[in-house]
């Protein structure tokens, strides 16, 4: 495109707390459907719970809200939200197609080809753990390996939807990036 044929775009403001702090809940809601069911899940396949004691299930559970509590922390708080701001508005600039303001397009411009790369990554760790799981499973035990293996898919299934969201979307953006034109 020409400078014009551009059609003009909306530019975040210097002030984007807000679309960070929408990126932030987005990112937030992803990661806890993601790693919380395939940990949970994975627990679930792979430890015998006959053989287990209650202690053992007590730090199962403990890893499970370790996890939810870092996600939290980073991404649901104002003081994480602060910490991870010039990414959150990379990649609300990306997903929204927005144009993110002076000083932040290389971040969004690298953002989208992250996106773009990492579709590979989610797909290639998402097959490796979830075939790894359902194949080392403990399916003697049915009534733990199926609820297990129920959640792994859906952490999986998640994770991937995510990706993929991503994925289309740094491939729009490298495609044309909105803003004026890149050197």
């Amino acid at each position: 495109m020409t400078d014009a044929t551009r059609t003009p775009a909306r530019e975040l403001a210097d002030d984007a707390t807000a679309e960070a702090a929408q990126r932030a809940r987005e990112t937030l809601a992803t990661q806890c459907g993601t790693q919380l069911p395939l940990l949970a899940g994975a627990a679930l396949l792979l430890l015998e719970p006959a053989s287990r004691t209650a202690a053992a299930w007590f730090g199962v559970a403990a890893v499970l809200l370790l996890v939810a509590g870092a996600a939290v922390w980073q991404f649901g708080t104002e003081r994480g939200r602060e910490d991870q701001a010039g990414v959150l508005l990379a990649e609300y600039a990306v997903l929204r197609s927005v144009d993110p303001g002076v000083g932040r397009r290389e971040a969004a411009d690298a953002t989208a080809e992250g996106f773009v790369a990492g579709r590979y990554i989610a797909w290639s760790l998402a097959l490796a753990a979830v075939g790894l799981l359902l194949a080392f499973g403990q399916w003697d035990q049915p009534a733990w390996a199926v609820p297990g293996a129920v959640l792994v898919v859906v952490g999986a299934v998640v994770h991937l939807y995510a990706a993929e969201r991503e994925a289309r979307a740094g491939r729009r953006w490298l495609a044309g990036p909105p803003g004026p034109p890149r050197d």
